[in-house]
């Protein structure tokens, strides 16, 4: 019995408490967070009215967004919101059901590379809950895309929030990469 009181009780604590803290995790509240559904064979522009809804669960505005297969922050898709086929940059927007006066965490990767001659740098806006702020990509220093994670809180005002991701920069110059989005309630 004193063996069972000195090694086995301490395990079955731990496992309780680490089961306990499992259950604590908020799911997200966006559908296809990391751009993983429908999928995309290699390269893809979404830069039309029929293609705005391509991307389960978001829509795309502006001059939409290339949507790729690439180093990505988790799974395998990403999108560039600086779209190439166009000059005025790109977009890309998803509703979710929130509580107004509630608080929620967006968290995001975002990516840059020097791929294709691009300068490194990029910038995403971020729209939610009737805020907009800027984020900057991390700086590449090579063609390996780069990540950086990013976490933004906000009070929702309405029962449906919009997020919205946009890139206004020269695609030509620049890339801005998302991917992993994810909302929780804080």
């Amino acid at each position: 019995m004193n063996g069972f009181k000195k090694y086995i009780a301490p395990l079955l604590l731990s496992a309780a408490l680490l089961g306990a803290e499992g259950n604590a995790v908020a799911a997200n509240l966006l559908v296809n967070g990391s751009f993983e559904q429908p999928g995309c064979g290699g390269s893809c522009t979404l830069d039309t009215t029929e293609q705005a809804n391509f991307i389960t669960g978001w829509t795309t505005f502006l001059s939409g967004v290339e949507y790729f297969n690439t180093t990505a922050a988790d799974g395998v898709a990403i999108v560039d919101l600086a779209n190439y086929v166009y000059e005025n940059g790109g977009g890309i927007q998803q509703n979710f059901a929130t509580t107004v006066g509630a608080q929620y965490r967006l968290t995001f990767s975002a990516g840059n590379s020097r791929y294709a001659g691009r300068s490194g740098d990029g910038v995403i806006q971020v729209k939610v809950a009737g805020q907009t702020v800027t984020f900057n990509t991390p700086s590449a220093n090579g063609t390996t895309v780069e990540w950086s994670t990013i976490t933004y809180d906000f009070t929702a005002t309405t029962a449906q929030t919009t997020l919205a991701f946009s890139n206004e920069q020269k695609p030509y110059a620049n890339f801005a990469f998302i991917d992993n989005v994810i909302v929780e309630p804080v």
